[in-house]
């Protein structure tokens, strides 16, 4: 390829090369900043995370090993996904969500709550996100619904409640029943095979009312719990015609409890990635996803997560921004922050430097 030095390619090379000294130092700032102290758990709360993985007293007899790498797409790394985020408060409050967007110089593509059974389809929340230009991503969970009657059809008129109340929804819906299923901390654990009987018969109600507008996303934990040959989350799996979009949980605890210590986002999702990424050839979304502070260095872990180039189904990750059973936030510490902001800021020049040189 025949290359012209002129005036113009130079100026261009010493602003490029402004901007790599720029970033260098931005996140050289995110990695040696301090870390604001933890505020106190949120009690009361049931949304995720509830249980950390890898109790010592649970040895997983079905673990992979982690070393085998996966295929590798160079020119996509992760923070190029969907990027989104469940904030306390954000659906009635639209503040909270803008003060951090604005805060990152960033939109987010996706907006998470939780809702629980009996509680009524919400349609102008759905609205509102959409107006937004956002996707919603709905976490809708039974509480004293057992199993058994979900099957035995005694709340099938709530059911089709909310399917009718959805299909008027001029856009897609995400919709994600039963969370973390394969975990002991879910009333809807234990039984795969009913698990999988009442998932079926509540899309089965959905698609009788004609709200094909609503799309099914299936989100296991990331590890078995307990990790047992019966409760591998494969055997909760609905199958192909019943999963629009596959999820994982999954948080790095650090050392948050007594039995459990820090690992790396690669640490924390390359085995699971593997196992839910050989069920099916949907876009996987990492459907709560969140870092301590206890124990590493969170602003590190962020960034080589949305650096990281070895996962590439992955379309879509949602931060858990919430103080529970730690500060999960994304702003938990100004390192956290400015890493995610680093990010943000370096995208967004390298898409107009894309732009500008087709």
């Amino acid at each position: 390829m025949k290359v012209n030095v002129g005036m113009y390619t130079l100026k261009k090379l010493i602003f490029i090369l402004l901007l790599t000294v720029f970033f260098s130092g931005l996140l050289a700032s995110c990695s040696s900043s301090g870390v604001n102290q933890l505020p106190q758990q949120t009690p009361g709360t049931n949304e995720s995370p509830d249980t950390p993985a890898d109790d010592p007293a649970q040895e997983d007899p079905n673990q992979e090993d982690p070393s085998s790498t996966n295929p590798v797409l160079p020119d996509r790394r992760l923070g190029e996904v969907q990027i989104g985020a469940y904030i306390k408060g954000a659906t009635w409050d639209k503040t909270l969500l803008h003060e951090l967007e604005d805060s990152l110089g960033h939109e987010f593509n996706i907006i998470q709550w939780f809702t629980s059974w009996p509680a009524p389809f919400e349609p102008y929340i759905v609205n509102r996100v959409i107006d937004l230009n956002r996707k919603p991503l709905i976490t809708w969970q039974s509480n004293a619904q057992t199993l058994d009657s979900i099957l035995n059809g005694r709340h099938d008129a709530y059911i089709r409640s909310w399917a009718r109340g959805a299909k008027k929804v001029s856009g897609e819906i995400y919709l994600r029943p039963f969370p973390e299923m394969n975990g002991d901390w879910t009333l809807w654990n234990g039984n795969p095979a009913k698990l999988v009987r009442a998932w079926k018969h509540i899309v089965d109600i959905f698609r009788e009312e004609g709200a094909n507008n609503v799309l099914w996303v299936w989100s296991p934990n990331i590890t078995d719990e307990p990790a047992t040959a019966t409760n591998r989350m494969e055997l909760y799996y609905p199958g192909d015609d019943y999963v629009d979009v596959l999820g994982l949980d999954g948080f790095n605890w650090g050392t948050v409890r007594p039995w459990t210590a820090w690992k790396s986002f690669e640490e924390t999702f390359t085995v699971p990635y593997r196992r839910i990424t050989a069920l099916g050839d949907q876009p996987l979304w990492l459907a709560e996803i969140a870092s301590t502070e206890k124990g590493g260095n969170k602003a590190t872990w962020i960034t080589d997560m949305l650096n990281s180039t070895n996962f590439p189904r992955i379309d879509a990750l949602i931060w858990f921004n919430e103080v529970k059973e730690t500060d999960w936030r994304i702003e938990s510490s100004h390192a956290s922050e400015a890493a995610f902001k680093a990010w943000f800021t370096q995208r967004a020049l390298e898409q107009s430097l894309a732009s500008a040189n087709p």
